[in-house]
């Protein structure tokens, strides 16, 4: 079901389903005193929330308290079910790797040959692979660590991890093998977030700090214009019906140095990169960052 409530600007704003008749968010607000034009507005909001759902370029969001792991706000069908989320699984895939080989990591060549930027991103070392979410990278970086302790980093974060009998690509998120419930994810990004100055991890944390900026989140930095913001971007076989080229995910963490909010976007039919620049905004209506 899709929620509108009554903003303090007295315009209609877009609410996530919530159990209570009253949803308390970025704007506290009471549905019920509505004015006629508030009314038509409401059924016309109602009417475009339901075409929006089965368009392709579909909305699904879940905000959570970075410290408390808790649901803020949720607009995601069926949150707890498990799908492919594509780059997002790179962190601890990192996270992973350092921790086999002494907390250092390589600087590798991309040529672009297996990378989704053709024209590659030349010598790059983790910070900048998180950053740009460089394949050619992991693709290497994947060669070198077992799968099995993949698995244990990714369960100390909360994640299932990939199959023991996966393929290296899996690793860093190509594929459908690697499923993780969007409730998972966001919170294994929060305890990412907790964990931002623990060795290996604050490498990665600077990754999506640089993501923001000018990496493939760079959307973020650019609507949260002067905050301290990390993002992570990440797109992944279509988990819909009818099927789309892709599913475009999102991870925002605010502010960036000391963290409130956990923010995980998917846009169904885009690419993560599109997906950034939605959750910008959304990070922006639901919790007033600026």
């Amino acid at each position: 079901m899709t929620w509108f409530v009554v903003g303090k600007t007295g315009k209609l704003k877009h609410a996530p389903p919530h159990r209570a008749r009253r949803w308390v968010g970025h704007a506290l607000a009471c549905p019920y005193r509505v004015s006629v034009a508030g009314f038509i507005a409401l059924i016309c909001a109602v009417f475009a929330a339901h075409a929006a759902s089965s368009s392709p370029d579909a909305v699904s969001y879940l905000l959570l308290d970075a410290n408390r792991r808790t649901v803020i706000a949720i607009d995601w069908h069926d949150a707890d079910a498990a799908v492919p989320i594509g780059s997002l699984v790179k962190p601890f895939t990192a996270i992973a790797y350092g921790e086999g080989h002494g907390l250092h990591f390589p600087v590798y060549q991309c040529t672009g040959a297996e990378c989704w930027l053709k024209t590659g991103h030349g010598r790059i070392g983790i910070v900048q692979a998180i950053a740009h979410s460089c394949n050619s990278y992991f693709r290497q970086l994947a060669e070198d660590v077992p799968v099995v302790d993949v698995r244990e980093t990714a369960g100390r974060f909360g994640l299932p991890g990939p199959p023991l009998d996966c393929d290296r690509e899996t690793l860093f998120g190509v594929g459908s093998e690697w499923r993780v419930s969007p409730l998972e994810a966001a919170r294994a990004y929060a305890e990412l977030a907790a964990r931002r100055a623990e060795a290996g991890v604050a490498d990665v944390i600077e990754g999506m700090r640089l993501s923001a900026r000018i990496g493939t989140g760079a959307a973020v930095g650019a609507t949260l214009r002067g905050s301290g913001v990390l993002a992570k971007t990440g797109t992944a076989p279509c988990s819909h019906s009818p099927k789309a080229a892709g599913d475009g995910y999102a991870v925002v963490i605010y502010p960036g140095d000391s963290p409130r909010y956990v923010l995980l976007v998917e846009v169904h039919g885009k690419t993560g990169a599109r997906a950034a620049e939605t959750a910008a905004h959304l990070l922006r209506d639901l919790t007033g960052a600026r």
